[in-house]
């Protein structure tokens, strides 16, 4: 049954303990006056995650799915909306740090305001081009990371593809699209995919002014050595998957907003 009121937020966790308990730690502080419910899907992590999130249990409605093996971000995700109870579904990157009161709220209120927005997040570009890659220049952001250009001085801004380190998506554009497109295999242009998806749905993507800082800024799971197991080649990867973001979308690409 879904509940009307709230927010599910996903998170798809791979070991990084460390980073994963910031990122909990700092959506528990900073979400008092939104309902919400953690659903942590674990890609077959140590014991230990899986130790944590019985730990808060008491400070957090958690629904806990561990997989037997590595699934990547992708299959986890769709596993996590399968099984999301609200009518806002949240994607969180196990490593983004939330440092502004109220942020959830704050987001859903605006997709309340504006049936329009099928997706609202906390990173996007204004373009992408016909290969499937973005303008960086026109990323708009609130992050607090030195190495990413001037944060955005407007509350909203409209965009036309949303990072995936952190993206709220309406249940009735989710209803449409059935989950993110597991074409692109283990990661890599799932967000962009979804982005790109919800245009053509007939609604726009919006990056709202959230004071946060993506504390594994680059990808930290990608630079591990235990993931040249699922994925041998990380670039050759990204290259076949913006062909096939590419060849998908090439109806409407390039586009800017």
């Amino acid at each position: 049954m879904i509940k009307t009121s709230g927010v599910s937020i996903i998170m798809a966790v791979w070991n990084q303990l460390g980073y994963t308990k910031l990122a909990v730690e700092s959506i528990l502080r900073n979400t008092a006056s939104t309902p919400f419910e953690l659903v942590i899907i674990d890609n077959n992590s140590g014991p230990e995650i899986k130790k944590y999130f019985d730990g808060i249990k008491d400070k957090a409605n958690v629904s806990y799915i561990r997989n037997e093996e590595n699934y990547g971000p992708i299959r986890a995700i769709n596993q996590g909306i399968a099984s999301a109870h609200y009518n806002y579904v949240m994607v969180i990157h196990n490593d983004v740090m939330i440092m502004e009161d109220g942020w959830l709220q704050k987001i859903i209120t605006a997709m309340n305001n504006d049936p329009r927005i099928g997706i609202a997040g906390l990173a996007g570009r204004k373009e992408i081009y016909k290969n499937g890659c973005v303008n960086e220049s026109t990323l708009k952001h609130n992050l607090q990371n030195e190495d990413l250009n001037v944060p955005m001085t407007e509350e909203i801004s409209e965009v036309a593809v949303i990072d995936g380190l952190c993206f709220v998506m309406r249940r009735e554009f989710l209803e449409l699209v059935k989950g993110l497109d597991e074409n692109y295999g283990f990661m890599h242009c799932y967000d962009l995919d979804i982005s790109l998806a919800s245009i053509v749905a007939g609604f726009k993507n919006v990056v709202i002014k959230i004071e946060a800082m993506h504390i594994g800024n680059g990808g930290r799971s990608r630079k591990a050595e235990e993931y040249k197991q699922y994925v041998k080649d990380d670039y050759g990867l990204l290259k076949k998957n913006c062909n096939i973001l590419s060849n998908k979308w090439r109806k409407i690409l390039p586009l800017k907003v």
